[in-house]
């Protein structure tokens, strides 16, 4: 058999060849074969080892993961927290205006009384 044409048959000079070769022969392509096996299957268990140490590192993470996640109830539970502290800082907003407002009046009655007492004693 020619090598560059598979296609052709076999010839007798094809069939001699085949036919002379040893069991000599015969082993020593099992025996690389073999190797070739061996080399493959060494690779094989090699990638295979380092895919399950890389499945092993992403459980390990996932669960870190879960343990470290908010989970909805945390987060409803920050929400509500955000929420009462607005409505007190609203409120506190709300009594600080009225507050406010109160002083400037006790402000000016100030102001008016001082005039008033001023005019009293202008009078007498």
């Amino acid at each position: 058999m020619n090598n560059t044409d598979k296609s052709e048959p076999a010839t007798k000079a094809d069939i001699n060849k085949l036919a002379q070769t040893t069991k000599a022969d015969l082993k020593e392509l099992e025996q690389k074969l073999n190797q070739k096996i061996d080399s493959v299957e060494t690779k094989l268990n090699k990638k295979t080892e380092n895919v399950f140490i890389e499945l092993l590192k992403t459980q390990a993470d996932v669960r870190n993961i879960k343990e470290t996640m908010a989970t909805k109830n945390d987060i409803n539970r920050i929400m509500n927290a955000i929420d009462v502290f607005a409505g007190e800082a609203k409120d506190y907003r709300r009594k600080d205006a009225d507050r406010d407002h109160m002083l400037m009046e006790q402000h000016d009655k100030l102001q008016n009384h001082e005039n008033r007492i001023s005019a009293i004693e202008a009078r007498k």
